[in-house]
């Protein structure tokens, strides 16, 4: 392995989805190519613009989230009628009876350091406390995201650590998973460290371009790269809708207000969307 990239393959025409899934299925990640095109990138970034920097005032070495994006934007929505992102969820999860699941954006400016490594997969978590352990504890992928500006080192983006999609993952060499695994400190630091640092065992500089799609697998370990650009990234995910959850929030009024006005023939992946409530914890 030479700067952080992998000695074997991960890239993936839109047309070889099962090859793509083996490959996120072994080594955790994997990158399917030209999922959009440049105009399509292009209004995505002008969404997020318009949803988390309206009056361009994010300040440098800064970002934000939207953890909704599906209820505001129009261009995400498209990609349920774009066959090639169709046939990718269908694969992902056997069936076309999916729902929306999550969404999100995030606006990163230049400076802004590298991120904490972690894991988004909370099946572990035996008493949710809020909403991310409600949401994040199926066996579905963790990222399906576009990096609009693309994903390299020497830029901005995202990394990830080869192979720790497994279930039988105990962390990188020389390192120790933390408490709630959420993540990993190196052995014998602080329980409450921080791990933010490219040189990790395992550790993976996903390079990709604007209109790729970046998918890793629920338990994948990932962390944003330093941010040297204005960067925007964005994704959807679904679940099949025999997955029920019963969520111990009330729906949202923008998840009903999404589910009001999308089209007829989109309204189908609103059955079962539970929305989003950041605030929600569980009582004592």
């Amino acid at each position: 392995m030479s700067d952080y990239q992998p000695d074997y393959n991960v890239y993936f025409e839109r047309g070889d989805i099962a090859r793509a899934l083996a490959c996120l299925d072994e080594y955790g990640y994997c990158v399917i190519r030209k999922m959009i095109d440049a105009d399509w990138v292009e209004e995505l970034k002008d969404e997020i613009d318009a949803v988390l920097d309206p009056q361009r005032d994010l300040a440098p070495a800064a970002n934000r989230y939207h953890m909704m994006l599906a209820e505001e934007s129009k261009a995400l929505w498209r990609l349920m009628e774009h066959e090639p992102y169709r046939n990718y969820i269908r694969a992902v999860h056997g069936t076309d009876e999916v729902c929306l699941h999550r969404s999100a954006a995030i606006l990163r400016t230049p400076g802004e350091g590298m991120g904490t490594w972690h894991t988004d997969h909370r099946g572990h978590v035996k008493e949710p406390k809020i909403a991310n352990d409600v949401l994040n504890r199926f066996p579905m992928p963790s990222g399906s995201w576009f990096y609009l500006n693309g994903s390299h080192p020497q830029r901005s983006g995202i990394a990830v650590i080869e192979k720790s999609n497994k279930a039988d993952w105990t962390g990188p060499e020389g390192f120790a998973l933390t408490a709630d695994r959420s993540s990993f400190r190196p052995i014998g630091a602080a329980e409450d460290t921080k791990w933010n640092q490219m040189a990790v065992p395992g550790c993976i500089a996903v390079v990709a371009d604007p209109g790729d799609l970046i998918c890793f697998a629920a338990l994948t370990y990932h962390a944003n790269m330093a941010t040297h650009e204005r960067r925007y990234s964005c994704g959807m995910g679904f679940r099949p809708k025999k997955i029920k959850i019963d969520a111990p929030w009330p729906l949202p009024a923008t998840a009903k207000a999404l589910i009001e006005r999308l089209p007829a023939h989109l309204k189908t992946y609103a059955d079962g969307y539970t929305g989003y409530d950041g605030t929600w914890r569980a009582a004592d």
